[in-house]
């Protein structure tokens, strides 16, 4: 094939992610992009001015609106959730057999109620699918600062081949099997990054902070088995790891939307005015419906859901959350 790697979605995290993978590669990297501005951008100045402006790209990137171009030993799926299904439809018939696809996008369909390795095997039938996520700020990774992320496939030893191509000295990778948790992990965090930047709007201090965050990480282990996850998984990088990140730093979309939220400000207008997705605003309502339907109890889910989609004021959800009567086992 002409590319070893490929990617598509050039917001700042596929960006940072083409970059790094530029890096590493001795041939270059394809980036489909929708957005002419943004393709002009990386072609003629090698930045994104759009989504990653502070940054210079390698000299070999290309980047391209023709999914046809978009050809590659892997593929890297970087777009939000919520077009992850249309793109992938797009992409289908152009899509080697021998190519192996990365899903990075973290979220749960908002139509389907479906994990994003659901939709791809809906579509292709196959499960040579990995799955990357993990705490990762695109500038940071872009930068060339450590991190460390999960990488899973059904396949272990794909993982484990893939983790060995792509990591480096500050960009390590651990590989795992289980594909349900460490999705689960990567997007439920973003729902419970709202509920930690809400708590952070209302000016309620670090205990509260640490008290929100803990209650959320028990509810999280609760919803990933349920769903079909490991408790593991949610207690590493893809899960308590992104969980740090996202719920306690202005960085993040989705604690920023709830920190905005918080301080009073409408929803509606914070969404409108942000050119990037808060993820957790759709994944709240596609896992609330799930889980609605099991009729599993879950409180900091349910208070959040309210405040985004039923017109509850925070402080009636802080207060249902508040009278709950205490529990004697604080993993109940």
């Amino acid at each position: 094939m002409k590319y070893n790697f490929a990617v598509v979605g050039a917001g700042a995290w596929g960006t940072a992610l083409a970059n790094l993978l530029a890096k590493l590669n001795d041939g270059n990297v394809i980036v489909w992009a929708k957005e002419n501005q943004v393709i002009n951008s990386i072609n003629n100045s090698k930045k994104n001015e759009l989504y990653l402006p502070k940054i210079t790209l390698e000299k070999n990137i290309y980047a391209t609106n023709n999914i046809e171009e978009v050809v590659a030993s892997y593929v890297f799926y970087v777009t939000p959730a919520q077009y992850f299904h249309s793109v992938l439809t797009l992409h289908k018939n152009v899509l080697c057999k021998s190519s192996s696809v990365v899903i990075c996008s973290k979220g749960i369909d908002i139509k389907s109620g479906f994990l994003m390795s659901k939709i791809y095997k809906d579509i292709f039938s196959n499960d040579n699918f990995l799955v990357l996520s993990g705490p990762s700020f695109a500038y940071e990774i872009a930068k060339g600062l450590p991190a460390a992320l999960t990488l899973a496939s059904p396949d272990i030893q794909a993982a484990i081949k893939l983790s060995s191509i792509i990591s480096s000295r500050n960009f390590r990778l651990y590989p795992s099997n289980d594909v349900i948790g460490v999705q689960l992990g990567g997007a439920i965090k973003n729902i419970y990054a709202i509920g930690s930047g809400i708590v952070k709007g209302l000016n309620y201090g670090d205990n509260a902070g640490a008290a929100f965050l803990t209650r959320s990480i028990a509810e999280i282990i609760k919803i990933c088995e349920i769903l079909g996850g490991k408790k593991d998984s949610i207690f590493g990088l893809s899960g308590v790891g992104d969980v740090l990140l996202t719920s306690s730093s202005n960085k993040s979309r989705n604690f920023m939307l709830g920190s905005f939220i918080g301080k009073g400000e409408n929803i509606n207008n914070i969404l409108k005015n942000n050119i990037t997705v808060a993820e957790g605003y759709f994944t709240a309502k596609a896992l609330y419906l799930i889980l609605k339907k099991k009729n599993i109890e879950t409180p900091i889910l349910d208070g959040i859901y309210n405040i985004l989609y039923n017109s509850y004021t925070v402080e009636d959800a802080v207060n249902s959350l508040l009278d709950r009567p205490l529990k004697y086992n604080e993993f109940d």
